[in-house]
């Protein structure tokens, strides 16, 4: 059964959070405002969630980078099949995030974000000259949290990332960053200079042993 278009989003976004995977249909659907709406109450719960293993005071919650993200890889997703969008197309249908990129956006975004290096993967296996895998990079490169793993393939390293105002300024991202950096050996961002450190601090006298090249 086709789900309707007030439910479409809602659907699509719950079966990425509830199977970390996406619900592809055969044709574009726009999103609707109560729609929208919808997904941002879904994906509050699911931060406060989420939020209860953070480490430190979690950030707060912002509806709009969550929604922002959620779009941005459903639309991707959708991107996938509509071969009939052509570059232009692609750039209106993902434009950047217009706030400002706060701890709690990075994380709020994180919720749906951290699945677009799949989207990516497989737009790849379509198609590796299609622009929209640069489009989707170009997204990774700025929410780097969220590509953590990706960003540090060998020949993923084409450009340096310069905003980490928001996570070296809080403790909780931080940590999560730190973390996931080393579930991840995400060995090119973690000899960074803002993370080096911390993670070693994190690792203790077992870093040596535990992750050779750092």
């Amino acid at each position: 059964m086709t789900p309707s278009s007030n439910t479409y989003f809602l659907d699509t976004i719950g079966h990425l959070r509830s199977h970390e995977e996406m619900l592809i249909y055969d044709r574009f659907t726009s999103i609707t405002t109560k729609a929208e709406q919808a997904v941002g109450e879904f994906l509050q719960q699911e931060y406060e969630r989420e939020r209860l293993e953070f480490p430190g005071i979690a950030p707060n919650f912002e509806q709009s980078a969550a929604i922002w993200a959620a779009r941005t890889v459903f639309i991707a997703a959708q991107l996938l099949l509509s071969r009939e969008k052509d570059e232009q197309d692609m750039v209106t249908l993902l434009p950047a995030y217009k706030g400002p990129m706060t701890p709690g956006a990075i994380l709020s975004a994180d919720l749906c974000l951290r699945c677009l290096p799949d989207v990516i993967e497989k737009a790849k296996e379509i198609s590796p000259d299609d622009p929209l895998i640069q489009l989707l990079e170009a997204i990774l490169w700025k929410w780097h949290y969220s590509g953590i793993g990706y960003l540090s393939r060998p020949g993923e390293d084409r450009a340096p990332i310069d905003n980490w105002e928001p996570i070296a300024g809080n403790g909780c991202l931080l940590q999560l960053y730190v973390d996931r950096v080393i579930d991840r050996q995400a060995i090119t961002l973690a000899k960074g200079p803002i993370l080096r450190p911390a993670i070693k601090a994190a690792m203790g006298d077992h870093s040596a042993y535990f992750w050779k090249e750092l």
